[in-house]
């Protein structure tokens, strides 16, 4: 079912996690205080935030049709 389906972006520098973005929760979070000035703006930012939860609907549904029968179907 695809409103199970969520979407991570995780943002990444020199071999660490420094913020990511979670569709369940909506919002950017800092994983580290590197993170946080980047979080705090992106989270301010609607247009940001718009186009981080759309995500969800623009990639992970299409690609979830695609991919089903070979990850969900199979068992």
């Amino acid at each position: 079912c695809t409103e199970d389906i969520r979407f991570l972006r995780r943002f990444i520098y020199n071999q660490e996690e420094f913020v990511y973005f979670d569709s369940d929760q909506g919002f950017f979070i800092p994983r580290t205080e590197y993170g946080r000035p980047d979080a705090d703006d992106w989270n301010r930012s609607p247009e940001i935030l718009e186009s981080a939860r759309a995500s969800r609907e623009r990639v992970c549904k299409h690609n979830y049709q695609i991919y089903k029968p070979a990850a969900i179907d199979r068992k």
